[in-house]
Parts: C-alpha cells; structure tokens; sequence
C-alpha cells in the first residue's frame, strides 16, 4: 500500500516539476534592454573611449606641464565621450525596443492567420455544402477553395516571419535564444513636453551640438592665447577665422536640432492621437461582437458570421497595440533627437 502511494506521489511531483519547468518567462522590455545593455558592442567600445579620456583628463590635470591649450581639449573631448556613451545607449533601447514590438506583432499577426484560416476553412465546407444541395455554383467552390489555401499560405508566412523576428531578437539581445520565453505588450504611458525644454536639453546632450560647441570653445582659448604682440598676426587670424566658421557650423546644427526636434515631437502628438482613434475603433469592434453573440444565440446568423465579428476584433486589437509600438518608438526618435531618455 505504502508503495503504491510512493509511486503516485512522485508522479505528481514529477508532473508539478514538468508543468512548472514548461512555464513560460515574461521577458520585459525593461528586462530585455538591460540584458541588450550588457552586451553590446558599440556600448563597449564607447565605454572604453569614455575610460580613455577620462583617463587622459585627469592625467593632463596632475602634469604641471600641461598647457592651457591640451587640458581644454582634453576636457572638451571627455565631455563629447560622456554624451557619446549616452547616446549609443539611446540607440541600444531603440534597437532593442523595435526588435521586442516585431516579434510582438509578428506573434499578433500569426494569431490572426489562424483564426482567418480557420474562417475561410468553414466557409470552404459551408460552400461545398451547399453546392451538393444546389445552392452554390462550382464558381463559388473554386473561389472558397482559393481562399482557404491563400489563408493557408499567409498563415505560413506569418510564422516564418516569427521565427525570422525572433532570430533577431536575440542578436539585438546578444545572447543565444532562451527557451520558454513569452514578451508581453507595453502599457501606456502619457508624457507631456515643452519644446524649449527639449531645446536646451539637447544642448547638453546631442552629440552633434556638444562637438559643435566645443568647437567654438577651443577657438575662443586659442583667439584669446593668440591675441598677444609675440604672436604672429597670421596666426591670430587663422584662429579668429576658425572661430567664425565654427560659431556659424554651431548655429546651423542649432537650427537643424530645432527642426528635428519639431518633426519628432509633432510625429509623437500624432502617434498619441492615432492611439486614441485605434482604442475607439477597438472598443466598438468588440461591442459588435456582443451584438453578433446576442445575435448567433437567437439564431440570427451564422457560425460564420460570428467568427468574421471575432476576427474583427483580432484586427482591431493588432492595430491598436501597433499604434502604441509606434507611439513608443516615437518616444525614442524623440530621446535621441535631444540624446537623452524622456522615460
């Protein structure tokens, strides 16, 4: 008796450990970016450019034979590595972000072909059925049989899509693909930004506009180094040249920041309000689909009709969380117009 009860106890226990083994993981994108960040390449090697000129920074600041001239540029350049490090994570997020919602999408739209395969599959044997009874040409045979073999194919297509989406994935990731994994879809988060803070924050942390305007530092210390009597002239005027033309470069990529900084902000309200519109359209497919379930138990319509309600609302959610992928990579574009993370 007891080693009856012995062996039924351990098959419980080894069926607990399969079905919890066979659970699977909620990778998140927080989750899914800090592993990205760990592994990166690019990220390494502005790591170690940022460590050099720290490196060299500090080294320039102990020699006393340093001149003024080397330890300007020296901290401008550290300065430059800092905004650069930051912004290659910018990059990291955005890739890894986009590679998360394709396989999000590429899963939504698998789903989709199936519940239209099996749709067109029903409509198939509806139609044969009623041809057998005279109530269907061969025409219509033919033409529910082409749909139901189309939906076959796109459905194909789909998964290979996943399986394509998913490779890269986990080479966004850096890592070798992980068993058992499931991603799960963003949640909204509305922010609000004021343009001339975004402004003045890209002038601290845009990559282009750092250099530019280290550019005009340095050739404001060489016109005021060079602005002496045992200074050659010639060479006060290269210096003063140089400061011009860096001052006007300054500009124009203030002006091209501003100009980026619009479009992507605009291309973000625009995303916010398409999200709105996708939330109303998903909201009424899924009350006609209460309609069409009210309808299918009065025996109203049809099975088929029920399901082409059903599959309604498959696309209706598939567009809006596509239009929250796209609200999300707005904020991205956004982030990297100004070089630093708005979330």
């Amino acid at each position: 008796m007891f080693k009856k009860f012995f062996i039924v106890f351990m098959s419980l226990v080894l069926l607990c450990s399969i079905s919890f083994s066979q659970e699977k993981k909620i990778l998140s994108i927080e989750e899914a970016i800090d592993i990205a960040l760990k592994n990166n390449g690019d990220l390494l090697i502005a790591k170690i450019n940022l460590d050099n000129a720290s490196l060299d920074y500090e080294n320039k600041k102990k020699d006393p034979t340093t001149l003024v001239l080397a330890l300007k540029q020296s901290e401008l350049s550290l300065n430059l590595e800092k905004v650069r490090y930051e912004n290659t994570k910018l990059q990291v997020m955005q890739s890894v972000r986009n590679a998360y919602f394709n396989v999000l999408e590429a899963q939504a739209q698998v789903r989709l072909n199936e519940k239209q395969l099996t749709y067109y599959e029903e409509v198939f044997n509806a139609t044969k059925a009623k041809y057998q009874v005279g109530n269907a040409t061969a025409t219509d045979v033919s033409q529910a049989e082409l749909n139901y073999l189309s939906a076959v194919n796109s459905l194909k297509t789909a998964q290979n899509n996943l399986t394509i989406y998913w490779s890269q994935f986990w080479q966004t990731l850096g890592i070798s693909p992980m068993e058992g994994v499931t991603l799960k879809e963003p949640e909204l988060k509305s922010f609000s930004f004021n343009f001339d803070e975004l402004f003045n924050i890209a002038k601290d942390n845009l990559p282009s506009l750092v250099q530019a305007k280290n550019n005009v530092e340095l050739y404001e210390l060489q016109v005021k180094l060079y602005d002496n009597d045992y200074t050659p002239k010639a060479t006060l005027i290269s210096a003063k040249n140089s400061l011009e033309s860096a001052k006007k470069s300054y500009e124009q990529s203030l002006n091209n920041a501003k100009v980026t900084i619009a479009q992507r902000l605009e291309q973000l309200n625009a995303s916010l309000k398409d999200l709105e519109i996708q939330q109303k359209n998903l909201d009424l497919a899924k009350e006609n689909y209460k309609i069409a379930q009210l309808k299918f138990d009065a025996g109203l319509i049809t099975k088929i009709d029920l399901m082409s309600a059903e599959i309604n609302i498959i696309k209706a959610e598939n567009n809006y969380y596509s239009s929250l992928h796209n609200y999300w990579k707005n904020l991205d574009s956004l982030s990297l117009a100004i070089g630093k993370a708005l979330y």
